[in-house]
């Protein structure tokens, strides 16, 4: 049996969010939501790129996506078996609940094996653990795996008999989008982005995230070219550091700070010198997951702006009462500085609207304001992790071919395009004193430069103003 802990930042939640596998028992965030499923067939549109290959996501209440797969082949008189999984970049294995699980959740679609033709048991036993306190086990094999218009013969896929512990998931099972297993070098199979873009190896070897919310247009998993001019604002993506993801099948990357617009709050890793702090991007977690130390500097700044905080410690988030006709104009923007693959910093900015949530009290129907921060553990992988409100404000893509993680301001946000955004309290005059700095450093060089090449006449003054003592008389002092 062979013990697999890639699924760090799962936070299915209808109503979780992110707790570690330390902590041993799942975070519940209840936030009294009526589940309303998004569902629609895969379909192109004009102006898509030729080798772009999207596929439709499913939404459960903004807190969980899913997409559809078929797995088998073309057997005779056997249709193939359709599942939802979540698409996660935060593991690494595709798994399906097979017919006998135990503890498996009702109403999820059932594998059965005995209705494959293509299917070839493996018999190694896997166990998963993810961030959710969920842990499932089971048995291994083969099979052919459809995804919208794409296909992949002999993936390696598990179908889990045994769930030993209670999910939130909404889903039949997982995707995991991870780009490699540790072990890729050997073993039987591969995770589903090798197999992908080796039997497709004319296909880009990048894939994309378009996440929507409620009301809005479907959300998209696109393989292959992304969709920038229908999911976008910005014609590029602006690329971080992938340093962190040479020794991991983590989707990272690298953040030089965190902090709140016109504020000066700001949380820096000055021990991770150029590299910045590692985050994880992850389709599988719900909400922004903070180490304690950066999640108590930030939320201290936000706290004082709402009335009637609690915190829920169960959950480790905060709950706030809404300010009167839910204006936010007067919450700051969250400011996420990433470091580029030249070194430089840029900016994503969040709005409130964006990472700002909702939710109703059942009892009193008070309406209530979520930041949607939660206070992780000193013990998850990376110090941050952005989930699915981090994703819905811009459309990510994941490339393979250069370990990189991109982001371009999604069409949806409220955002304008290339917004700019600081946590500097008084910008104007932060850049005037660094101004002023500038020119007292450049008078010093200058006046270094002219004492350096100008001796003699210095010297020749100093000499004329000196008395003499040639006279070998010692002067009166």
């Amino acid at each position: 049996m062979r013990a697999l802990s890639r699924g760090w930042g799962l936070t299915i939640a209808l109503t979780t969010a992110y707790s570690t596998l330390a902590a041993g028992k799942p975070s519940r965030l209840k936030l009294n939501l009526t589940l309303r499923p998004v569902g629609g067939a895969p379909g192109r549109r004009l102006g898509i790129p030729p080798d772009s290959h999207p596929t439709m996501l499913g939404n459960y209440d903004n807190v969980q996506y899913h997409v559809d797969i078929q797995v088998g082949g073309d057997c005779p008189l056997q249709k193939r078996q359709t599942f939802q999984v979540v698409p996660d970049t935060g593991s690494s294995d595709l798994w399906v609940p097979a017919t006998n699980c135990s503890n498996c959740k009702g109403g999820t679609t059932k594998f059965d094996i005995t209705k494959s033709c293509k299917a070839q048991q493996i018999g190694d036993r896997v166990t998963f653990r993810y961030g959710d306190g969920t842990v499932a086990q089971g048995g291994s094999f083969l099979d052919t795996v459809q995804i919208g218009d794409l296909e992949v013969q002999h993936q390696l896929m598990i179908q889990v008999d045994t769930m030993e512990a209670d999910t939130n998931m909404k889903s039949d099972g997982i995707l995991g989008l991870a780009h490699h297993y540790s072990s890729d070098g050997g073993g039987n199979g591969k995770t589903f982005m090798a197999t992908l873009f080796r039997e497709n190896p004319t296909l880009p070897r990048q894939f994309s995230f378009y996440l929507t919310g409620h009301g809005h247009d479907q959300s998209q998993l696109v393989f292959g070219d992304p969709d920038l001019p229908h999911h976008a604002k910005e014609s590029k993506f602006t690329y971080g550091r992938g340093n962190y993801m040479t020794s991991t099948d983590l989707w990272l990357t690298s953040v030089w700070s965190i902090g709140w617009s016109d504020t000066g709050v700001e949380v820096t890793f000055p021990d991770r010198g150029t590299l910045g702090a590692p985050a994880l991007i992850d389709s599988g977690s719900s909400l922004l997951v903070l180490e304690p130390n950066i999640y108590d500097r930030l939320i201290g700044e936000l706290k004082w702006r709402f009335t009637g905080c609690t915190e829920l410690k169960e959950q480790q988030i905060l709950s706030c009462d809404c300010p009167p006709g839910n204006d936010l104009s007067r919450i700051p923007q969250l400011v996420l500085n990433i470091i580029n693959e030249d070194d430089r910093q840029f900016a994503l900015c969040m709005s409130p609207d964006e990472y700002i949530l909702q939710s109703m009290d059942p009892v009193d129907g008070r309406t209530t304001c979520v930041p949607s921060i939660q206070r992780g553990s000193n013990d998850q992988p990376v110090p941050m992790i952005f989930g699915m409100t981090f994703m819905r404000s811009f459309y990510t893509n994941f490339d393979l071919e250069h370990h990189r993680i991109g982001f371009a301001r999604s069409n949806l946000s409220p955002l304008p395009p290339n917004a700019r955004c600081s946590v500097d309290s008084q910008p104007l005059l932060r850049r005037g004193i660094w101004f002023m700095s500038m020119i007292l450093a450049l008078s010093s060089v200058f006046f270094c430069i002219y004492v350096l090449f100008a001796p003699d006449g210095c010297s020749k003054s100093a000499a004329e103003e000196a008395p003499s003592t040639s006279s070998g008389r010692t002067p009166n002092l």
